[in-house]
């Protein structure tokens, strides 16, 4: 089922000034700042969201610590509610049908379909005797968190809009650069802790 997540975000990663703009804040790798790309088709939707795993687990390297393992546990637990963290109508009558979750140079990674998750995050104990010698490894690194949604949706034409919860569980993040392409044509912007709510045109 993965080319029917991917290959449309594939797409839409090219489709307009719009996407440009957001390709060039994500290769910037800017703290605080990620990318929210949307589709709405048929019967279903899928959301996409690229972020710095800085604003997600407070670091970007292989977790060495117990502490940062139970972070990346509570992150992936957090990501696996899109009804949360980016609530859509419920007059649209969208189901959660499908999450993938990737950790990036972090490590781990985290699947789900239809309730059940398959969960391979990587226990690094080695990494809490070398923790010292791989500090300037680490602060190096540049990681992002992705994860996709596949939504069934009852009547998709109700999704006129998309709450962003994501900023009050994950409150290192700034701003999200908003793609969402439809029928009705393509809505671009951005949304942030002060401003949660996003028109879909």
């Amino acid at each position: 089922m993965k080319p029917a997540i991917w290959l449309p975000m594939a797409l839409l990663a090219f489709t307009g000034a719009a996407i440009a703009e957001e390709k060039r804040h994500a290769d910037a790798h800017e703290h605080g700042h990620g990318t929210f790309r949307m589709i709405i088709e048929d019967d279903h939707a899928v959301m996409e969201i690229e972020v710095p795993a800085a604003d997600i687990l407070g670091f970007e390297h292989a977790p060495s610590t117990a502490d940062q393992r139970d972070a990346m546990a509570e992150a992936a637990a957090t990501l696996s509610r899109p009804d949360i963290l980016f609530a859509t109508p419920e007059s649209a009558g969208c189901a959660i049908g499908q999450i993938e979750i990737g950790f990036g140079a972090t490590g781990g990674h985290r699947h789900e379909h239809d309730g059940h998750a398959d969960e391979d995050d990587h226990d690094d104990e080695k990494h809490d005797d070398h923790a010292h010698d791989d500090h300037d490894k680490e602060e190096d690194t540049h990681s992002e968190v992705t994860a996709f949604y596949r939504l069934a949706c009852e009547k998709p034409e109700a999704l006129d809009q998309i709450e962003f919860g994501y900023f009050k569980a994950f409150p290192a993040a700034e701003e999200l650069e908003v793609v969402i392409l439809s029928a009705a044509g393509q809505s671009a912007g951005e949304v942030g802790p002060d401003e949660t709510v996003f028109e879909i045109e």
